[in-house]
């Protein structure tokens, strides 16, 4: 038979199950629990007011309102820099070279088995390291740093989401552009 749940009991089984992420932030499940914590320890002879729970749910819907803007404008962020960097596409310009290892990955992936690198298994991820692309970027990692002018060829977006244009095969970052043709 299984025993009755309520949906405080599935908050608080929900949340103890995930692992643990270090943060500076409180997010909306450290909000809840807080506030299922100061309900199941309130004093019964002087309940917080309606007003005060009121007032502390808007709180969390202002939390969740700031979460869905700061995410939207994260997206806006990237799609403003991932056409700022499409446009170099042809262009002649100025940066300095980033180490590529991780970008050349993502994009060997992506070509050979339509994944970012982190979903591949160990065999597929030895695939990719054999790859003469990423081989010619780890060993071109002691450039990193090193000015590069010359046409771009293409966009590649890393594994962190930040887009970079190659040139002559070498990875610049946008932030280093200083000239433009």
């Amino acid at each position: 038979m299984t025993q009755p749940t309520n949906s405080v009991t599935n908050l608080k089984n929900s949340t103890l199950s995930q692992p643990a992420m270090p943060s500076a932030q409180l997010g909306q499940v450290d909000f809840m629990k807080l506030i299922v914590a100061q309900m199941q320890n309130q004093n019964p002879l002087d309940p917080q007011s309606n007003t005060d729970f009121m007032a502390q749910m808007a709180q969390f819907e202002t939390l969740n309102q700031m979460t869905s803007v700061a995410k939207s404008m994260k997206t806006l962020q990237a799609v403003n820099e991932l056409s700022s960097s499409a446009s170099m596409v042809g262009r002649t310009i100025t940066g300095k070279q980033v180490d590529a290892t991780s970008a050349i990955r993502e994009v060997v992936a992506n070509q050979q088995f339509s994944l970012s690198y982190e979903q591949l298994n160990n065999a597929q991820k030895v695939t990719i390291d054999a790859d003469d692309r990423v081989k010619a970027a780890i060993n071109d990692k002691k450039n990193a740093g090193t000015q590069v002018t010359g046409k771009v060829d293409q966009v590649v977006v890393g594994p962190d989401g930040i887009p970079m244009v190659m040139v002559n095969g070498k990875v610049i970052d946008m932030f280093t552009v200083s000239q433009v043709q």
